[in-house]
């Protein structure tokens, strides 16, 4: 029959491959994926957006420091003085920032060419990969920065000091936004000693664990002929100068002349006459030491060689966590366990007697985690604390006159070692917790690795 015949050739034919995607209706949302994908994207142009027009703000700084410089062809008109120092260093830091957002902006558009399809995988996989904890983010604050000079240089400024000046800056790069310079010294003015000294206080925000800052140190030496001003103000004004002979000696007496390309862009007429004399690479492993040894320090460099800058380094951990746990305490002598209100914020760990103390009234005690002798904190041994779901943290601190013995805190040599046991109500809130305290201690162990207080 017909429909024998027609359920014979519906058997026979091959199933229709069924697309991937799946239709959404106007009030259906697209999956996660889809959603990620496209704020990804859209973040990515504001971010290009954004760089663009710091480069074109770099550029405009550079083109008027140039016009600026270009100007300085005597010493009527600013030759040898502190102000053309100044244009010659914004020149350079222009020139330094916009290479650097340069470099970011061809990152963000190399990352934007891959196809789509060619990055899902990649992406589904790092979904798929189990979490592990990472540490937190940083802040890094520079100070105290000084350049030592050589003794004999000292000397010979000291019997000729209109010689000969220099002027010094240091510059700090640390990625492609965060470009920090020194104001100039001059070894005629800003002279401490046998050093140079910077009053220069900046601090990095948001840096990650394996930061990288490098250290830079630029001269530009101004010497001085010896004739009077004077003379050479006469001996000026008695020839008549064109502006073709003007462009001549422009041409002859400064070695980077208006035509020459630069690294500030094609609309830029100069480079900066400031040299690198010295730089150094700062990282984590740096911290606890105030001398950093300079590397290819030319041989007439007035620099003996290192130089002392104070690097400090603070986490900025977002851990927070609050719940009710009960603490063992020692009440005159004997040990009593009390519920509290425990808070963890701050790289402390707070307790108040109820909840709505925490707004109105100071902390009954107070744990800070920066003196937690073990690296990770785990539940207490049964021998020592029977009490179930319960953990152990144990601080040490440098032992004060007024101090005494109780049950849960004891003296060992120089130190005051102080125990606690927190107890939770289930055990699935006790290792929360140890998980938020672990936490905050690898972030203190990477950034603070000396924050403890030790004899």
């Amino acid at each position: 029959s017909v429909d024998a015949y027609r359920t014979q050739r519906r058997a026979a034919q091959p199933p229709k491959p069924q697309s991937s995607m799946p239709f959404l209706r106007g009030d259906q949302k697209p999956p996660p994926a889809a959603q990620h994908q496209r704020q990804q994207g859209q973040a990515t142009k504001e971010r290009v957006k954004l760089l663009n027009g710091e480069i074109a703000s770099q550029q405009r700084i550079i083109q008027q420091a140039s016009q600026a410089l270009n100007c300085c062809v005597d010493e009527d008109h600013g030759k040898g003085s502190v102000e053309e120092a100044e244009a010659e260093r914004l020149l350079l830091i222009s020139t330094e920032k916009r290479l650097a957002l340069l470099i970011e902006l061809n990152d963000l558009k190399g990352q934007q060419a891959p196809e789509d399809g060619q990055q899902q995988p990649a992406r589904s996989d790092a979904r798929m990969a189990p979490s592990k904890a990472e540490v937190c983010r940083g802040t890094v604050l520079v100070s105290n920065v000084c350049l030592p000079l050589k003794a004999d240089f000292v000397c010979s400024l000291a019997s000729k000091p209109d010689r000969c000046n220099y002027y010094f800056f240091v510059l700090f790069r640390h990625g492609s936004t965060d470009v920090v310079a020194t104001p100039l010294a001059s070894t005629l003015h800003s002279m401490d000693g046998d050093s140079l000294a910077f009053p220069t206080k900046f601090s990095l925000e948001g840096v990650q664990s394996d930061f990288e800052i490098d250290v830079e140190v630029y001269s530009l030496a101004q010497r001085k002929d010896g004739e009077p001003s004077d003379k050479r103000r006469r001996s000026t004004k008695s020839k008549v100068m064109t502006p073709k002979k003007l462009l001549t000696s422009i041409t002859r007496n400064h070695p980077y002349s208006p035509a020459m390309s630069s690294a500030g862009g094609p609309n830029a007429v100069r480079v900066s006459n400031f040299s690198l004399v010295g730089s150094h690479k700062i990282t984590r492993a740096s911290l606890g030491t105030s001398r950093f040894l300079l590397d290819k320090v030319p041989f007439l460099s007035p620099l003996e060689g290192p130089i002392f800058l104070k690097v400090e380094c603070r986490a900025a951990s977002a851990v927070e966590h609050r719940g009710f746990l009960t603490v063992f305490e020692d009440v005159g002598g004997l040990g009593a366990w009390h519920r509290r209100w425990f808070v963890l914020a701050g790289m402390r760990l707070s307790y108040w007697t109820y909840p709505d103390d925490e707004r109105s009234k100071e902390a009954l005690g107070q744990v800070r985690l920066a003196e937690v002798e073990e690296p990770r904190v785990g539940p207490a041994s049964r021998e020592a604390c029977a009490r179930p779901n319960t953990l152990e943290l144990r601080t040490a601190r440098a032992a004060r006159p007024h101090d005494c013995q109780t049950l849960v805190r004891k003296r060992k040599d120089a130190l005051l070692v102080s125990r606690y046991w927190l107890s939770a109500d289930t055990k699935e809130e006790r290792d929360l917790w140890m998980n938020k305290v672990n936490q905050v201690l690898l972030d203190l162990r990477t950034w603070q690795p000396r924050s403890s207080c030790k004899p």
